[in-house]
């Protein structure tokens, strides 16, 4: 029979055994893993993607399409090959900066036998690309590995194979249309300073000056900042939907001879981008960048925005002013009159003058201002039916402003004519459609002012 305390050394024993062969087993583990994350390196020694100059990429030849090559050219990337265009700068970069850097997990022999186990006898897709300083490297890629994260690969005709991420695979478009730029124009909506519009509404000019727009034709008149540049933000992220002709041939079958829409946009650096509209075919329309020889179509709804009219570009706010310019307020409405003064000594604090019980009191006009400078009217009524200004003889709301430098804008607001009210300003004879809610937003009495 074994004693307790040989017993208990024994177990002793064991228990210190598994200790150390555990021990052993995770730092042969963490041993292992180390020298895996040190065999992993770049496949290619490229700095970054904006090394690589050109690029050839080929799918398997029996996919039967055509290789595409691709060169940057000015910071930007072009197709050369099979047609000559602009690149998305987007989808190429992508594989650019794939191609720079992947790394490579491990490597696997590359014996003939084994080639097409691992998709490359053909590859599936071959790309061969140039660096900035001439340096010329190829790459094939064949089938995802069982992992489905790694892609097998040979690199600048190695005998061995290479697993790299499969996101190179699944990045690399092949094919010309998935690397063309589909850009209707190519211009930066905040570079554009002058543009003309000439649609079946008629001919609108625009100048952009400091940040706000005016209009040159069909009036002089200020435009509505924020509608314009939404406009030319809309036209510079617009896309075609397809090619129509790689060629201009034969312009006046698209309709293109005298196009229903011309676009012409000035930046700042003088150069011209210019967007032609022709006929309709189905619910698309014919179109071309008179800069490039191609024929797209665009979709109906780049249409619409390009038949904007001046009614919708000019400027829809009633009382365009600087509250910081303003020296004096006088306000009415139902409840009375309120009168008050930027006291000189603190320009950010207001006086009251009226009414005579609160003279000489702090008042804070603020939340005054704020319903009168976002006001957007849903339209613009330059010719105002007998019965609209009618509305306005005996305004609900008048406001009288008197900036710095003596200058007096008076703005009026009816009563409510259904969902809606009508203002006017003393700057013209113009009639602006409010929604209804902006009296009650002007709804104050004088008490409410007071600090």
């Amino acid at each position: 029979m074994i004693k307790t305390t040989t017993l208990l050394v024994l177990l002793g024993a064991v228990l210190l055994g598994a200790a150390v062969y555990f021990f052993d087993v995770k730092r042969a583990d963490k041993e292992k893993e180390k020298a895996t994350a040190d065999e992993s390196k770049t496949a290619f020694s490229i700095g970054s993607g904006a090394d690589i100059k050109s690029l050839t990429i080929a799918r398997s030849a029996t996919a039967g399409e055509p290789a595409v090559h691709l060169e940057r050219r000015d910071g930007a990337w072009w197709i050369v090959e099979p047609l000559q265009t602009d690149a998305s700068d987007q989808a190429v970069q992508r594989i650019a900066d794939g191609i720079a850097t992947a790394r490579v997990a491990q490597t696997e022999p590359g014996a003939p036998d084994r080639l097409k186990v691992y998709g490359l006898d053909p590859p599936a897709i071959s790309i061969d690309f140039q660096l900035q300083n001439g340096t010329k490297h190829s790459l094939k890629l064949g089938d995802k590995d069982f992992t489905g994260v790694s892609v097998y690969a040979i690199l600048d005709g190695a005998k061995d194979v290479a697993l790299l991420p499969q996101t190179l695979l699944t990045s690399t478009v092949t094919n010309v249309e998935g690397l063309r730029s589909h850009s209707v124009l190519h211009f930066t909506a905040g570079d554009i300073t002058s543009f003309d519009l000439r649609n079946p509404s008629g001919e609108l000019s625009l100048t952009r000056e400091k940040s706000a727009w005016k209009f040159k034709k069909p009036a002089d008149a200020p435009g509505d900042t924020r509608d314009v540049n939404a406009f030319l933000s809309a036209i510079a992220n617009a896309t075609f939907t397809g090619v129509a002709n790689e060629t201009p041939d034969h312009l006046e079958k698209y309709g293109l001879t005298r196009p229903v829409v011309t676009l012409q946009a000035v930046d700042v650096k003088g150069k011209t981008a210019t967007l032609l509209v022709g006929r309709k075919d189905g619910g698309d329309y014919f179109a071309r960048d008179a800069s490039r020889s191609m024929i797209f179509r665009i979709d109906d709804k780049l249409y619409k925005q390009l038949a904007q009219n001046y009614a919708d570009l000019r400027n829809k706010k009633p009382a365009d002013f600087d509250p910081a310019e303003v020296s004096r307020v006088e306000f009415h409405n139902e409840h009375g009159t309120a009168i008050f003064v930027r006291k000189s000594d603190k320009d950010e604090e207001w006086a009251i003058e009226a009414p005579p019980d609160k003279k000489g009191k702090s008042a804070s006009v603020w939340n005054l201002f704020s319903p009168l400078t976002t006001a957007h009217a849903e339209e613009v009524l330059d010719h105002p039916g007998a019965g609209i200004v009618a509305t306005l003889a005996k305004p609900a709301v008048e406001v009288l402003l008197t900036e710095k430098s003596g200058k007096k804008l008076t703005i009026q607001i009816s009563k409510e004519s259904g969902d809606f009210v009508y203002a006017r300003t003393s700057e013209g004879p113009a009639v602006y459609k409010l929604k209804k809610q902006i009296l009650t937003q002007l709804n104050f009495k004088p008490d409410d002012f007071a600090l």
